[in-house]
């Protein structure tokens, strides 16, 4: 499963180098030096405000927020969830903190092609069989962008199995549930 992506948080403490512009006037990314590495981690629209005003390059920074690894190249993408100024300064670090490897998850894409193919009626059998069945507090459901199969929606991935579906109908979910969760 190539195009499978993996979510976890991930802490950075380092010095903020400069700000990637889009189009020459909006931030996009923060470039953070960490040691000797170089960082881009993306920032979100709510961020971009208080960056404006509070900082500026060699301030001293803690980022947290999620790192997004797609692939067997593990390419991954890093996304500021708080940034955090910090005063005096720190000894550098990265910190990747996997995800557990029991973590129980269904992630459902909520693309358009696969919303439109049944997703939507799918995602609400799902939850609705995981109360039925008492595990709505082991197994967690969530929403996904692009799984990449998009003409065989709708699309479901189980974790931690890690094990993708395709064309999935709401008359397999009693069988998808009984083989990954019981």
């Amino acid at each position: 499963m190539s195009k499978f992506l993996m979510i976890s948080p991930f802490r950075l403490v380092g010095q903020l180098e400069s700000f990637v512009m889009k189009d020459g006037i909006k931030i996009k990314y923060l470039r953070m030096r960490v040691g000797s590495r170089e960082f881009l981690i993306e920032i979100s629209e709510e961020l971009k405000v208080y960056l404006d005003t509070h900082l500026s390059p060699k301030d001293w920074l803690e980022v947290q927020g999620t790192r997004e690894t797609k692939g067997k190249m593990a390419i991954f993408k890093l996304k500021a969830e708080t940034i955090k100024i910090l005063t005096q300064p720190q000894e550098s670090g990265v910190m990747i903190i996997p995800e557990k490897a029991s973590k129980k998850k269904i992630l459902v894409c909520k693309k358009a092609r696969c919303w439109d193919q049944g997703g939507r009626i799918l995602y609400q059998q799902i939850k609705t069989k995981l109360v039925d069945r008492g595990l709505e507090n082991q197994v967690e459901i969530r929403l996904t962008g692009c799984l990449k199969q998009c003409k065989k929606g709708p699309n479901v991935v189980v974790l931690p199995d890690k094990i993708q579906y395709n064309q999935v109908s709401i008359g397999q979910v009693d069988n998808l549930l009984k083989k990954h969760y019981t």
